[in-house]
C-alpha cells in the first residue's frame, strides 16, 4: 500500500498506536476510520455572538452539523444548545475539548451512541389533500401518529412529534403520499441518568 504520492505509509508511534486504540479507531493505514453521530447539550450564556462561536468553530473543523436546535432555559441569560454531529472518536473529542474553552461555553454534556437519552424532534409536514383523497390522507396522519394543525382546499399540515428514528419513518411512508414541505427543529435531548447545570 502507498500513499496519493507513491511513497509507502509511515509507521505509527507507539503513543499514536494507544491513542487510536483508545479511541476505538483503526490502526490500520488503508482501512477508513468510522464515522459515528454524537448529540451535544450545551449551555451557553444568551447573547449576541455566542451560538455564532459554538457552530465556527464546528465548521472550522470540517465537521457537518445534523441538526442544530437552540433556546432559553428555565434561566433568561442562558441558552441550551443542542447539536448533532457527525465525525471521527478523534475529530469529536477534539472539537468538545475547544467548545469546552470558549469563554460563551458554561457547561457540556455529551451523548454517545448508545447512551441512555430522552430524545425528541418536531415535524410539521404539509401534505397534499384534494376533497377526492382528503379523508385517506387524514387517516393516514392520523394512523401514523401526527396532529392535524391546519387544513384548506389543497392540503393539511400536520404535526409529529417522536425520536429522529420516527419522524425518519413518517416522512418515508408520507413521501409516498403527495408529501409537500417539511420543516424539522432537530433533536432535544437529555441524559437519563445524570443533568447539566450550572451548578
Amino acid at each position: 500500500m502507498s500513499t496519493p504520492n507513491g511513497t509507502a505509509p509511515r509507521a505509527l508511534t507507539p503513543q499514536q498506536l494507544l491513542r487510536k486504540r483508545a479511541d476505538g479507531e483503526t490502526v490500520l493505514h488503508d482501512a477508513p476510520e468510522t464515522s459515528l453521530t454524537h448529540v451535544l447539550s450545551i449551555l451557553i450564556e444568551n447573547h449576541a455572538g455566542a451560538l455564532n462561536r459554538v457552530v465556527n468553530l464546528f465548521s472550522a473543523r470540517n465537521l457537518n452539523l445534523d441538526s442544530v436546535s437552540v433556546g432559553p432555559t428555565d434561566d433568561p441569560t442562558v441558552s441550551r444548545l443542542t447539536v448533532v454531529t457527525t465525525g471521527t472518536r478523534r475529530q469529536i473529542r477534539q472539537a468538545v475539548r475547544l467548545v469546552r474553552q470558549l469563554l460563551d461555553v458554561l457547561a457540556l454534556d455529551e451523548f454517545t451512541p448508545g447512551d441512555p437519552v430522552v430524545e425528541r424532534e418536531l415535524c410539521l409536514a404539509k401534505l397534499r389533500a384534494t376533497t377526492a383523497d382528503r379523508s385517506a390522507v387524514l387517516e393516514l396522519a392520523r394512523g401514523l401518529g401526527a396532529t392535524v394543525v391546519h387544513a384548506d382546499r389543497e392540503a393539511v399540515t400536520v404535526e409529529l412529534t417522536g425520536t429522529s428514528a420516527e419522524i425518519d419513518a413518517f416522512i418515508e411512508v408520507a413521501s409516498e403520499h403527495a408529501l409537500l414541505e417539511v420543516a424539522r427543529s432537530g433533536r432535544l435531548a437529555f441524559h437519563r441518568q445524570r443533568h447539566l447545570s450550572l451548578t
